[in-house]
């Protein structure tokens, strides 16, 4: 799967991959970050309820695919309005 190979190289080595500042704590982006194979994100105090609340909602597939339809499309607009389709 092609989101899936996104983190490959740094768990083959034991390396985590982290993500931190405004990436990581805007709650959509998160998700995506988790389907591409982000192991922890780092944030804000203030953002954290919000980034956890959305991630208790969805499985780890779920953010797979969410990030599978990301990758898929050709801009950045396009890619915002993939992440928030069901």
């Amino acid at each position: 799967m092609r989101t899936r190979g996104r983190a490959t190289a740094s768990v083959r080595a034991g390396k985590p991959v982290d993500v931190c500042g405004e990436a990581a704590s805007d709650p959509l982006l998160a998700r995506v970050l988790v389907g591409l194979g982000v192991t922890s994100l780092s944030m804000a105090p203030s953002a954290l309820a919000a980034v956890r609340a959305s991630l208790a909602t969805v499985s780890l597939d779920e953010c797979r695919a969410l990030a599978t339809r990301v990758l898929a499309t050709a801009s950045s607009a396009a890619a915002r309005s993939a992440g928030r389709e069901p």
